[in-house]
């Protein structure tokens, strides 16, 4: 076929239009007769459960195009073990491809079939490529490689699926603190094993001790031979591995004030879902030391969850049905993104890529904090990030929240004060202008964008009648530009501000602080409030890199639960004395936001400064999880700070006011698309890996050119990656990634 190709090129040179259109009418009869190649796929997977399958999805048709609802589903392989097996028609166009593992639900509504939950999948940068024009023998390809789930290139890659369907929900559990309140002091002495079990309810239990009663049918419930919802796993965030696993046949041992445990499952029926929670004691009669019994169970039921979010307050019952005490358990339901976005796919991931590199510099509201700080220009608009970008930041960071007509704006603080005209009177008018209006404190959320546009807001920490040079007020004057204006949207931000630098979006939401205060309270529903955000920065993000970011550990979470594309960093206060400290356990200390961020499988954590320079072994123990490490604070407003945190810590990124205006810098990026160039313009030669040169010309916002350079021209087309994991950040059209 390449022979033919070479021929008819030459022959068109030199032939006259109507032999040109006779050659190019017979190679197109040639290529219609090119047989299709059956490609085999063989995989070893050690991770699979019994009730799990596993799938191949790709860039051809017949691999579903990236689409995993759309893939193929292998056949276990009856002589090996562990082994699964398949094979497709494809023609000669090369092929990429991943595996994932996955799993069916389903609802038991009537008109709905199984749904494919994705457990694990191969999150490579550069998926696996096979080129069945070279390596098809007599019509097969790639028949006698067997691959490795998750290993390439002597590379281990593995992340945890997101919720990939309309209906799929993920549901965590959570004890924490001192859960149990027992009626009688004996009991309260003692140590307990705790167990969830996720049960549906219209389907009898099995594998309980109640499991006793008579099944009288549910109406309206269509029996399915398969279950509405997955096992519950453990995650114990006070441990040393805080990751999840399988609970053990009689629960594990909760230690009062001092474990956070964490449930989840997954359900396509959330309204018919309970929880079985079981506590179990010593055995006193067996003889087996580790032997338990149940002491107590209770049941968390639709009913005691309303809403999304909140704690339960559940009783506890002794086997002979008699209350014993009560049980305190926090409940988060997650749902799938429900705005309109981009499809998701499995094409590419940066949310657990990481490019290792010099430490990125990343402006903090573009140039840094001005309501309450000196600084050159107003924080948080489209001039203070443009003006980052232009002084050389690699990322800006900015805050984003909704109005109350749900638009994404970027704004830091929760309130602001309002200016309210006071009544005319004739004591009033000879007063100053300033004393003819009141300032009230309201909350961003309670206003709509137009009203944020149009009203004479203040920073609600300002004091009246006190003026303090260099601290811009929040409403800007009639002679500035609307660059400057205050409240852009998340929108115009991706729209407008200069392509080349990233977005460290920090999504904000309020929480509970041990003061008793509440940062603001009644606050929009999780899930409806990030959906916004992530909509608007799907659909907008083009090749700009993203990475967001959170105090609120549910956030987290949630983001990273409905979304794959981009990376999740935990914002962390530690350990402060300049700060009122969160209630949540999750975000007390910099170890415990290391051992959540390793628990939800995100791309790290983002330390407060002053509680790194009291001790820095954080960053050591998030080095061992392989999380990347970014730096924040008040700290960083010092060189020397600065430094340590760069040459000493070795720190990821760092994030401060004022970038470039003490010491220039550029934006690593550009110079490394400068180097590239540069590079590659004095490397054409006869030698060269036709591999890489198609890499570079066809793709201008590809990996940097050590990257591409050890991409290899066999068949096996796969990066050589250095961990922490590297990611990379492009828009909804994901053909060309560029590197984090």
């Amino acid at each position: 076929m390449f022979r033919d190709i070479l021929l008819v090129t030459g022959f068109l040179r030199e032939s006259t239009p109507s032999a040109q259109l006779f050659l190019c009418r017979g190679f197109a009869a040639r290529m219609a007769r090119v047989p299709r190649s059956s490609l085999h796929f063989s995989v070893d997977v050690s991770a699979a459960r019994p009730w799990e399958h596993v799938f191949v999805t790709g860039s051809t048709p017949s691999l579903g195009l990236w689409d995993p609802s759309k893939a193929v589903q292998l056949s276990p392989d009856p002589q090996n073990k562990g082994r699964w097996s398949g094979a497709v028609d494809v023609g000669t166009e090369p092929v990429q491809f991943r595996y994932f593992i996955g799993y069916y639900l389903e609802s038991g509504k009537e008109g709905a079939g199984k749904e494919l939950i994705v457990s694990k999948w191969e999150s490579f940068l550069h998926p696996r490529s096979i080129l069945p024009a070279i390596e098809s023998a007599s019509g097969v390809c790639h028949a006698h490689v067997t691959d490795t789930f998750g290993h390439n290139a002597a590379k281990e890659h593995v992340s945890e699926g997101w919720l990939i369907g309309e209906n799929q929900n993920e549901i965590l559990l959570r004890l924490h603190g001192a859960p149990f309140k027992f009626y009688k002091n004996r009991h309260a002495s003692r140590s307990y094993k705790v167990k969830v079990t996720p049960f549906d309810l219209r389907v009898k239990e099995t594998g309980s001790a109640d499991d006793d009663d008579v099944d009288d049918g549910q109406e309206g419930f269509l029996p399915t031979s398969l279950p509405s919802f997955s096992d519950a796993y453990l995650a114990i965030l006070s441990s040393e591995d805080p990751r999840y696993h399988s609970q053990l046949e009689t629960g594990e041992h909760f230690r009062i004030d001092r474990d956070y445990f964490v449930f989840r499952t997954r359900s396509v029926a959330v309204e018919f879902i309970g929880f079985r929670i079981e506590l179990f004691v010593h055995s006193e009669d067996g003889e087996d030391p580790n032997s338990s019994e149940r002491f107590a169970i209770s049941y968390a039921l639709p009913s005691t969850m309303p809403g999304t979010f909140g704690i339960a307050s559940l009783p506890l019952l002794a086997k002979s049905n008699r209350p014993v005490g009560q049980i305190m358990v926090d409940y988060l339901f997650i749902r799938s993104l429900q705005q309109p976005h981009p499809p998701q796919t499995m094409k590419v991931s940066y949310g657990r890529h990481w490019k290792k590199r010099q430490t990125l510099e990343v402006g903090h509201r573009g140039m840094g904090n001005s309501y309450t700080k000196m600084a050159a220009g107003r924080e948080n608009t489209i001039h203070s990030l443009n003006s980052a970008a232009k002084n050389g930041a690699d990322y800006v960071e900015f805050d984003v929240q909704l109005t109350k007509d749900k638009v994404a704006v970027i704004f830091h603080d929760f309130h602001v004060l309002v200016s309210v005209a006071k009544r005319s009177s004739s004591n009033l008018a000879a007063l100053n202008n300033d004393h003819n209006s009141d300032y009230h404190e309201l909350a961003v959320k309670e206003l709509k964008l137009k009203q944020l546009q149009l009203l004479h807001l203040d920073h609600y920490k300002a004091i009246d009648g006190v003026k303090k040079e260099g601290i811009i007020k929040v409403t800007g004057g009639a002679d500035e530009g609307a660059e400057r204006m205050p409240f852009p949207t998340l929108v115009d931000a991706l729209k407008q501000v200069d392509p080349s630098v990233g977005f460290n979006v920090e999504v904000k939401y309020p929480m509970m602080q041990k003061n008793g205060m509440h940062e603001c309270e009644n606050y929009f529903e999780h899930n409806t409030y990030i959906d916004v955000i992530l909509s608007d920065v799907l659909t907008y993000a083009g090749d700009r890199r993203i990475v967001f970011s959170s105090f609120d550990p549910d956030v987290c979470a949630i983001i990273a639960a409905k979304q794959h594309l981009y990376p999740v960093l935990f914002l962390c206060v530690g350990m402060t004395t300049r700060y009122e400290p969160f209630v949540d356990m999750r975000a007390s200390t910099s170890n415990a936001a290391v051992n959540f961020a390793a628990s939800i499988n995100i791309l790290g954590v983002n330390f407060h400064s002053e509680d790194l320079l009291r001790d820095p072994s954080p960053v050591q123990r998030a080095n061992k999880f392989g999380l990347v490490s970014f730096v924040w604070g008040d700290d960083l407003d010092n060189k020397e700070n600065i430094n340590y945190f760069k040459k000493e810590l070795l720190v990821d990124g760092i994030i401060y006011d004022r970038i470039g205006e003490v010491e220039a810098r550029r934006n690593v990026f550009m110079v490394e698309r400068e180097a590239k160039t540069a590079l590659f313009r004095r490397a054409v030669s006869p030698g060269a890996s036709r591999t890489v040169s198609l890499s570079l010309e066809e793709c201008p916002g590809s990996p940097t050119a050590s990257d591409s350079l050890s991409i290899s021209s066999s068949s096996t087309i796969s990066p050589v990656h250095t961990p922490p994991p590297q990611p990379r950040h492009s828009p909804a059209r994901m053909s060309c990634p560029r590197v984090l």
